[in-house]
């Protein structure tokens, strides 16, 4: 623990302000976590097969009530959207799925991106501080008197390095869940916009008018 400090101590003023970024860094980390992978998490082939019996048999209504009792607000809520343009008619499946995408994407995505501009800004913080500190040594080296000087020096780079490597750790640490998350955020929409389509191939079919056997639906 007293290493730590001793670190940050000797890190000076800039150090402080990257600490501020990385309490902010990890806040977004802990609220997209639990949103993706627990509010958003998609448990799809149940919820898949509950809203096929209805769309086999051309019950929009049914459906959309399915929707409303689903644990998964991404698909369920897209889904909707897609229901609403099937009782109101469409003519490009694609753009309806796209559509029925648009107001769930956003949430999503929300703050995933931020962790990239927080390694960004966090790096350059740390260049700062690494900069200031070198000015400050080379400062001491022609200012001071030659007993002095070792100590200056050496507390000017201590104050440069220890910023660099801070700014370095958070651009890391940010750059890994963003790797994580992101994966989490293309795995919802994937899942959520291949239900879509099929719920659109589903709905045509029953337009045409194939209907499926009894043991079909089951089956489904």
């Amino acid at each position: 623990m007293e290493s730590v400090i001793e670190f940050f101590r000797a890190g000076g003023p800039f150090m402080v302000v990257n600490v501020f970024f990385v309490a902010f860094a990890m806040a977004v980390v802990v609220e997209r976590a639990y949103s993706l992978f627990f509010s958003y998490g998609i448990n799809d082939k149940p919820f898949v097969a509950a809203v096929d019996r209805y769309l086999q048999a051309g019950n929009i209504e049914a459906a959309a009530k399915v929707c409303s009792a689903s644990p998964s607000p991404a698909l369920s809520r897209a889904t909707r959207n897609l229901l609403k343009l099937m009782r109101n008619g469409f003519e490009s499946p694609m753009l309806a799925v796209e559509e029925s995408l648009m107001e769930v994407r956003p949430l999503v995505t929300a703050r995933v991106g931020w962790l990239w501009s927080i390694a960004n800004i966090s790096t350059l913080i740390g260049l700062v501080g690494t900069v200031l500190g070198l000015i400050r040594a080379f400062q001491a080296v022609g200012a001071l008197a030659a007993d002095a000087k070792a100590a200056a020096l050496s507390k000017g780079i201590s104050e440069a390095m220890n910023n660099t490597a801070f700014g370095l750790g958070i651009a890391v640490l940010c750059i890994f869940f963003h790797l994580i998350l992101n994966n989490q955020v293309v795995k919802i929409v994937e899942k959520t916009e291949h239900a879509l389509f099929h719920f659109v191939n589903v709905h045509a079919q029953w337009r045409k008018g194939y209907r499926p056997a009894e043991g079909e639906q089951k089956k489904a």
